[in-house]
């Protein structure tokens, strides 16, 4: 249809020309006009009847994998939360998160990524309209002229006051301009998504930093305890010392142990330190300006929730579909690299005014001059240049469909990949808590016997040490279990 009415403007245009021809004929008693399609040149009424895109763009293909029917360990058909953090029940993560969106520096620069790629599809989207121009200006000269010994040398000064209004119009035969919009349009789209996969990456740096706050938290509490365990088992060697029931070297190997753990303090305090500023440079504060709530537990793991099929990562994910989007987009502009091979069609008119004189002015209606023109033009040979640039653009297709490909295969493998380290970190906290029973078990025993005159302290002291060593490892691996959901989300 919108071939037919190319053809159809310019057959009524062509009907009024003709009318007016043969009044005009008739009254001046020359030969009629000849038939409507005589006046038409062939070439153009060709062009009209074939205004086809010669090239279709696809916005539909299919991922160049192979996407399994479900995920290892869930095949629910329903996704999970965007709001996936809250999940965790943390007021303090909920406050930093909406920070983070509101106010970081990363996220702002993609929201002017986005604005540029929305005023790019509105400049392409400006080839459906004709242009306009309005000029005018003002000039005055003067010549001078030599009459002879007669007539001697005049002057002659002249005023020009020029006003014209001029119009041009490309209309989109190949659909080159419709092209090029489109493939705009899905670019933004695709800016759009980048923007919702920066601010999805962004909650998850936040949870991680905040998480890794309260993991220290944590360990400087651990840290505390475990201090005071040391101070006693030093009063423990000490009392029997006296007593005669131990030997100095006790008492240094205890006194050895508890600076151990004492030199471990100033390290945790660092990382959480460094932990603090990482969050505040995601949340947009300067790195001593952010102030944290007091926290020493970490959040319980909520349930895990369904993860939804394989196929639903193509509409789900903002890098899923930002490659697909660009997949398209890139698409559409293979069409327009042909479409400018082919000839292209330009109307236009000018109107304006032009006086010698501010006087003249006002009778401006009276030397009103316009001109209608259209024109086609045809590359018929640019060395090559043209028929390149489509070869160019077809390679970018094909790096977009690999990218597309790709984007998929990576987030099936993150999926997956969260699910066995998250499963398999639970297994393995489990058994750490196994390991924190038996070494406080080991160590009551070896206390009991060094009481009891039946061992040195040796024993005692390296039950001791491992209990501490897991017991830190503990946190280290709750924490972790933490991070394998975020990823998950």
């Amino acid at each position: 249809m919108a071939c037919m009415g190319v053809l159809r403007d310019y057959t009524i245009k062509s009907l009024g020309r003709n009318r007016i021809s043969t009044v005009t004929e008739e009254r001046t008693g020359a030969m009629k006009s000849p038939p409507l399609f005589g006046t038409i040149p062939v070439w153009i009424l060709g062009l009209c009847l074939f205004a086809c895109a010669p090239y279709k763009a696809n916005e539909s293909r299919p991922p160049p994998v192979e996407v399994p029917e479900s995920f290892s360990a869930s095949g629910s058909p329903k996704a999970y939360e965007d709001r996936w953090w809250v999940t965790f029940e943390d007021p303090a993560l909920d406050a930093f998160v909406a920070q983070a969106h509101t106010d970081n520096f990363d996220l702002a620069q993609a929201w002017a990524r986005l604005e540029q790629a929305t005023a790019l599809a509105r400049q392409a989207a400006a080839g459906h309209w004709p242009e306009i121009e309005v000029a005018t200006g003002y000039s005055k000269s003067q010549s001078n002229f030599s009459g002879g010994d007669r007539l001697g040398t005049f002057s002659v000064t002249a005023e020009r006051i020029p006003i014209t209004i001029g119009a041009a119009y490309e209309i989109d035969v190949w659909k080159r301009i419709s092209s090029l919009k489109r493939g705009a349009v899905l670019d933004m789209e695709a800016t759009r998504e980048d923007l919702e996969s920066i601010a999805m990456t962004l909650a998850a740096q936040v949870a991680e930093a905040w998480f890794s706050v309260v993991e220290q938290e944590a360990q400087t509490r651990l840290l505390a305890k475990q201090q005071e365990t040391g101070r006693t088992f030093l009063e423990l060697t000490r009392l029997r010392f006296s007593q005669g029931l131990a030997s100095a070297l006790d008492v240094y190997q205890q006194r050895q142990q508890l600076a151990a753990t004492r030199a471990e303090v100033p390290l945790v305090e660092s990382r959480k330190e460094v932990f603090r500023h990482q969050l505040a440079l995601l949340v947009g504060d300067p790195p001593r300006a952010l102030v944290t709530p007091e926290r020493d537990k970490l959040p319980a793991l909520p349930p895990l929730p369904p993860t939804g099929l394989p196929s639903d990562l193509l509409t789900r994910r903002p890098d899923v579909r930002s490659a697909h989007l660009r997949l398209a987009a890139a698409d559409y502009r293979v069409a327009a690299a042909v479409a400018a091979r082919l000839p292209a069609l330009r109307i236009g008119a000018e109107t304006g005014y032009e006086s010698r004189d501010f006087d003249e002015i006002e009778n401006i209606f009276d030397n009103w001059i316009w001109s209608l023109f259209a024109n086609i033009t045809w590359p018929v040979f640019d060395g090559g240049r043209r028929k390149a640039e489509v070869e160019r653009n077809k390679a970018i297709v094909k790096e977009s469909l690999g990218a597309y490909g790709q984007a998929m295969l990576r987030a099936l493998q993150e999926v997956e990949d969260a699910l066995i380290q998250e499963r398999k970190q639970a297994e393995f906290l489990m058994e750490l808590e196994r390991q924190v029973g038996l070494a406080r078990d080991t160590l009551r025993e070896a206390r009991m016997r060094y009481a009891n005159g039946l061992s040195d302290y040796l024993p005692v002291l390296a039950a001791l040490e491992s209990l501490q060593t897991v017991e830190r490892s503990q946190i280290v691996a709750e924490r972790q279990l933490l991070s394998f959901r975020v990823q998950l989300y």
